[in-house]
C-alpha cells in the first residue's frame, strides 16, 4: 500500500488541492459570490478533457452535450449577475 508510487500520486493528489483551494481563495476575493460559484461546474468539463488526455477516455455525444449544456447555464447566470 505504501509504495513509492503510491506515495508519489498522493502526494500529487494533495499538492493540487492545496493549489486549489488557495486559486479558489483568491477567486473569491475578485469575483461576485454568485460569479464564482456559477462557474464551479467547469471542474466536470476539465475532468472530462484531462481523463481523455492522461488515461486516453473516451468522449461520447452525451457528454459533450453536458458539457454544452454547463457552459450556456454558466454563460446565463454569469449574465444574469452582471445586469
Amino acid at each position: 500500500m505504501f509504495s513509492g508510487g503510491f506515495i508519489l500520486y498522493y502526494g500529487g493528489s494533495l499538492l493540487i488541492l492545496a493549489v486549489y483551494a488557495v486559486l479558489w481563495q483568491q477567486i473569491l476575493k475578485k469575483f461576485p459570490l454568485t460569479t464564482a460559484y456559477s462557474n464551479r461546474p467547469l471542474a466536470t468539463i476539465l475532468g472530462m478533457l484531462w481523463g481523455a488526455i492522461f488515461f486516453h477516455e473516451n468522449i461520447t455525444i452525451n457528454q459533450v452535450a453536458g458539457a454544452v449544456v454547463i457552459i450556456l447555464g454558466i454563460r446565463m447566470a454569469v449574465r444574469a449577475d452582471g445586469q
